[in-house]
C-alpha cells in the first residue's frame, strides 16, 4: 500500500481520474459559510429535501446536508454527469451504491465537524472517521465492545486510552461497513491487533467466514482517527480536500 496525502481544492472542471489500483479519500468540512450550505442543499433530490425538514437540531440537519451534497457532488465528478442527476441505491443489507455505475464504489463517514468519503474502482470498501472527544461512559464501552486482547492494549497506556479505543473503534466499524453488515454483526465479536503500523484481522465469530481484507489508519488532524477497510492489495490511497 502506498499513501500518498494530496492537500488540493478540487473542481468537477479539474477533476482527479480514480484509476485502477487507486484509492480517493476525500475529506469535507461542515464548517462552512451559509452560501456554501445552500449549494450542498441545491444538489439534493426532492426525496432528500423533504428529509432535511425531519432533523430537530440544526447541527445534524447541516451535516446531514454536506454529507449528501458533497457525495453527490463528487459521485457527479466522476460519473461525468450533473449532481441532481446521480442517482444511489441500497443493497439489501443497506449498504449504499452507485446505481449509474454500480463498479465505482464508495463509503462515507462523518464525526466533529468533518465527513470522509472514499471511492475506488477496485473492490469494496468501509471508511470510519471519530473525533476524539471524552466519553462519559468509555468504561462500559469499552467493556461491551471489545475482546479481552483488545481491553488489555486500550488499557496499556493510560494516556492513550481513549485514542486507543477510538482507533480499535474505527477498524471495527470500517470492517463491518465493507463487508455490508453495519452493526448487525456486534463489535465484540471481532478481534484485531494493531502492532507497530500496521493492523491485524485475528478472528470473527458468528456466522461470518474470515476474509483477506486490508486495513489503513489515515489521520486528518491530531483530534481524529479514522480506518479504511479495502479488498484489493498494493492499492495507492490519495487523500484530498474538498473545498
Amino acid at each position: 500500500m502506498v499513501y500518498i496525502k494530496e492537500l488540493l481544492r478540487k473542481s468537477t472542471e479539474e477533476f482527479p481520474l480514480l484509476s485502477p489500483g487507486e484509492l480517493h479519500v476525500w475529506n469535507v468540512s461542515t464548517d462552512i459559510t451559509p452560501a456554501r450550505l445552500v449549494e450542498y442543499k441545491n444538489t439534493l433530490s426532492k426525496k432528500e429535501l423533504i428529509k432535511v425538514h425531519l432533523f430537530e437540531f440544526e447541527q445534524a440537519r447541516d451535516s446531514w446536508v454536506v454529507s449528501q451534497g458533497a457525495l453527490r457532488m463528487l459521485l457527479s465528478g466522476y460519473l461525468g454527469i450533473p449532481p441532481k442527476l446521480v442517482k444511489t441505491g441500497r443493497r439489501r443489507k443497506g449498504k449504499p451504491y452507485s446505481i449509474d455505475d454500480p463498479g465505482l464504489y464508495f463509503n462515507m463517514s462523518n464525526s466533529g465537524k468533518l465527513v470522509t468519503i472514499a471511492f475506488s474502482r477496485d473492490t469494496e470498501l468501509g471508511i470510519d472517521i471519530e473525533h476524539i472527544r471524552p466519553l462519559p461512559d468509555l468504561d462500559e464501552m469499552i467493556i461491551r465492545n471489545f475482546t479481552s486482547r483488545e481491553i488489555r492494549f486500550i488499557n496499556g497506556k493510560s494516556e492513550e486510552r481513549i485514542t486507543r479505543f477510538f482507533r480499535f473503534w474505527t477498524i471495527k466499524e470500517s470492517y463491518l461497513k465493507a463487508i455490508g453488515e453495519g452493526m448487525r454483526l456486534s463489535p465484540d465479536n471481532l478481534e484485531f491487533a494493531i502492532e507497530k503500523d500496521s493492523i491485524r484481522q485475528l478472528a470473527v465469530n458468528g456466522i461470518f467466514e474470515q476474509e483477506n481484507w486490508n486495513f489503513s489508519e489515515f489521520s486528518i488532524s491530531a483530534d481524529y482517527v479514522g480506518t479504511l477497510t479495502y479488498g484489493q492489495e498494493n492499492t495507492v490511497i490519495k487523500q484530498l480536500d474538498f473545498i
